[in-house]
């Protein structure tokens, strides 16, 4: 199912996985470094190397178009431990809806922390999924810890006509 929301990337993802089958792991540092220090929170291509040794050259497909996605602005992508995300979740949803939605949403308050179930990013989504909803749009949430702590990818579903 996420292949239906990645498949923008499947030239990048088919890339990285080329590379990393030959062995030209610098080279995928050299074209992916953004990607890679936001997945694994390497900071440069000694530890992406001291990285990819240790996993025998392979990267998870799954969490790998997440950040790809994130990296293309594709999606929003959300650490789980940034607290108020209410602006940086509004301004996605600007950018992403049609000005007739938006102008009609209300923005209710979003603050994440993986630690607290009151927390939860999907309940606190629900008052903006209702009011995208009968516009036909939807918010297509992912969650990832496969490489960190935790981070959540939002992709906006709208339909064809806007």
């Amino acid at each position: 199912m996420l292949e239906g929301y990645t498949s923008f990337i499947e030239n990048d993802v088919l890339d990285i996985q080329i590379l990393l089958a030959e062995g030209a792991f610098k080279e995928v540092y050299q074209r992916y470094a953004p990607v890679l220090q936001d997945m694994l929170g390497v900071s440069g291509e000694v530890e992406w190397l001291d990285f990819v040794e240790q996993q025998s050259g392979e990267l998870e497909e799954a969490p790998l178009r997440l950040h790809l996605s994130a990296w293309q602005k594709c999606c929003l992508e959300l650490g789980g431990y940034e607290k108020d995300v209410t602006e940086k979740l509004a301004l996605f949803l600007q950018e992403e809806l049609p000005e007739k939605v938006f102008s009609k949403l209300e923005c209710s308050p979003v603050y994440l922390d993986i630690d607290e179930p009151s927390h939860e990013l999907e309940s606190q989504l629900e008052p903006y999924q209702e009011q995208i909803k009968p516009w036909g749009c939807r918010i297509k949430l992912f969650f990832d810890d496969t490489y960190c702590a935790g981070v959540y990818f939002l992709f906006l579903e709208v339909p064809k006509q806007w």
